[in-house]
């Protein structure tokens, strides 16, 4: 097994906010544009927009959770590694990699050798998300995110868990 520095236990629970962080975000975001859309207060442009940016943010931020699986797998607790590993695996499968890649980091899918168009991208998308509103509830559920039923509880759970295994305070995280 590796050795475990405290270096790169910061280095994880600070991954592990910025996760949590985001998912929260984009999330909320997502979910009160649409109230807003939905009550009349917002445009058909805005919501489209305002949809767009926060499923790129959710796509970002779900590759970096697999990132932190690659780099960082060797720190989860064998009681959380079930969870988090079938987590990574479902984004792995659903192609989360290649949406990033394809759609909201670059504009050439190279295997097409070509801009992927809008069915393309919208295709690929389902195939991550689904319905949009149970894929947000999956994401982050604010009225019920109990482990393990949402992301947002799996990285929070192994966020505080590796907090309180190495002793991790928010300045030493924060303040580095």
């Amino acid at each position: 097994m590796r050795d475990i520095n405290r270096s790169s236990v910061l280095d994880a629970v600070y991954v592990l906010n910025d996760l949590f962080d985001s998912l929260i975000a984009g999330t909320m975001v997502f979910d009160n544009y649409q109230s807003k859309f939905t009550r009349g207060e917002f445009s058909q442009a805005g919501i489209v927009a305002v949809q767009k940016m926060c499923v790129s943010h959710l796509i970002l931020a779900l590759n970096k959770l697999c990132e932190f699986w690659e780099r960082f797998h060797h720190l989860v607790p064998a009681e959380l590694r079930p969870e988090i590993k079938a987590l990574v695996s479902q984004l792995q499968s659903r192609d989360v990699k290649k949406f990033r890649n394809a759609v909201v980091a670059h504009v050439w899918d190279k295997k097409r050798r070509r801009a992927l168009t809008q069915f393309e991208a919208v295709a690929l998308l389902n195939r991550i998300s689904g319905h949009p509103g149970s894929f947000l509830l999956w994401l982050n559920n604010p009225k019920d995110n109990a482990y393990p039923k949402t992301v947002v509880s799996i990285v929070e759970t192994l966020r505080d868990r590796l907090r309180v295994q190495y002793g991790v305070t928010a300045d030493e995280v924060f303040q580095r």
